[in-house]
């Protein structure tokens, strides 16, 4: 770890929040879930026993609804200690043409979350084909520009972003580095342990 990274690490505050990426998986039953669900169960609610955080997964495929939102909030509201990170609508990360409208939609479900203080930042997720090239790092700006007002977490997966220029941009804009554990193929991203904001960030891909 470089001096630079050590003064960062000083200044983050010292909790350590493990979770999963989302809770609806059938196959989880009788493993993580019991076989039987007593009367009222929900995934969520379960979880929350045992963990202060989970990625939301359903927000990268549509939009979350504000009432699906304070619902979720509701369902874990038994730990005071928790609070959500979620995945941005995969329009703003795998398609490049996001209207004013889809904005919008992303705004008001995560908004309340925000406000209510359990929104702990949104993972901006990128695809392989996602290279560090002037017109990306420029459309990755524009984008971390256009929501500068909810905390923010940039996961890459190709090799050419694990170079200082990229994450003094992430750490001009206080975005976070999302550190990830993927299989190395080729020019795909090996493990990194760095810090651009407040906010560390760990993904494990696991293997099968």
């Amino acid at each position: 770890m470089t001096k630079e990274k050590t003064k960062l690490a000083a200044k983050l505050p010292g909790r350590l929040r493990i979770g999963p990426a989302g809770w609806s998986y059938p196959d989880w039953n009788g493993y993580v879930y019991p076989k039987k669900k007593p009367k009222g169960f929900h995934e969520a609610s379960f979880l929350a026993d045992f963990f202060d955080t989970i990625e939301i997964n359903t927000s990268f495929y549509n939009p979350v609804k504000a009432e699906h939102a304070k619902q979720w909030m509701e369902r874990v509201s038994a730990n005071k200690n928790f609070i959500f990170t979620a995945k941005l609508w995969q329009r703003f990360t795998h398609e490049m043409g996001a209207s004013k409208e889809d904005e919008k939609l992303v705004r008001d479900g995560f908004e309340p979350m925000r406000d209510a203080g359990k929104l702990g930042t949104i993972l901006l997720q990128f695809p392989f084909s996602f290279h560090r090239t002037k017109e990306t790092s420029e459309y990755l700006v524009a984008l971390l520009k256009r929501f500068a007002d909810f905390p923010l977490v940039v996961e890459v997966r190709h090799a050419s972003w694990n170079a200082a220029e990229a994450f003094t941009l992430l750490a001009e804009h206080n975005a976070g580095f999302c550190n990830i554990d993927q299989p190395v193929i080729g020019r795909s991203l090996k493990a990194t342990e760095e810090t651009t904001s407040p906010v560390g960030y760990v993904r494990l891909h696991g293997r099968r």
